[in-house]
């Protein structure tokens, strides 16, 4: 059986591609992004007539956000692939890899011990990252059906409400009630800071403890 450094370097070219692509998808957003109306207004109505003026100097470039939008919406399934994809490397990584068997007292009632070697690595809105990847990768890969697992639903309703901004405020990046058949790779990446490969490899060693 190999190791996880063996793991890691025999599937970084595969890995590094995936980032290549996704990297390409997120392009077409970023090179004409949206211009931002700024300012102070006492009224209404000064607010409207300096929204008309500044749409009015901004067309071309208002017009060049919006076509780029529309060309990123046209790749949305293709940029799900990629983090899909990736979502899945890594939780092969873990499954085989990780030799914990620890489960933190707030997941005992939604973690069972075949899961365990999951709830592993640093924390984001209050859930180690382990276990974030494995809820992405399983609501990935079973998006047509009309519930996910226990774990997953749990860990994306952590995700869409303990975000440090009030409890009545739900995160819709993360918010299965209002999307369960949206798939949510690329935002799950995207949280956990996944847009490079160094990122991606760092968490994955930090988990594995190499």
């Amino acid at each position: 059986m190999e190791t996880p450094q063996e793991f890691i370097e025999r599937t970084q070219s595969a890995v590094e591609s995936l980032f290549i692509g996704i990297d390409s998808y997120l392009h077409i957003l970023r090179k004409a992004p949206p211009p931002v109306l700024v300012g102070t207004y006492s009224t209404e109505t000064e607010h409207e007539v300096a929204l008309e003026r500044w749409m009015k100097e901004n067309a071309d470039a208002i017009e060049a956000s919006f076509e780029a939008q529309r060309a990123f919406m046209s790749e949305k399934y293709a940029l799900t692939v990629l983090c899909g994809s990736l979502l899945q490397v890594a939780s092969t990584a873990i499954r085989l890899y990780s030799k914990n068997r620890h489960i933190p007292d707030e997941f005992l009632n939604i973690v069972k011990n075949s899961s365990a070697p999951f709830c592993i690595g640093r924390r984001i809105r209050e859930v180690p990252i382990g276990l974030v990847v494995i809820a992405a990768r399983n609501q990935y890969n079973h998006i047509e059906d009309k519930e996910l697992h226990v774990i997953s639903s749990t860990v994306f309703e952590w995700l869409s409400t303990k975000h440090g901004y009030g409890t009545d405020l739900r995160d819709p990046a993360f918010d299965l009630k209002k999307q369960l058949t949206w798939n949510y790779a690329s935002n799950i990446t995207h949280l956990l800071g996944w847009r490079e490969y160094k990122n991606y490899e760092q968490d994955i060693r930090s988990m594995l403890g190499i």
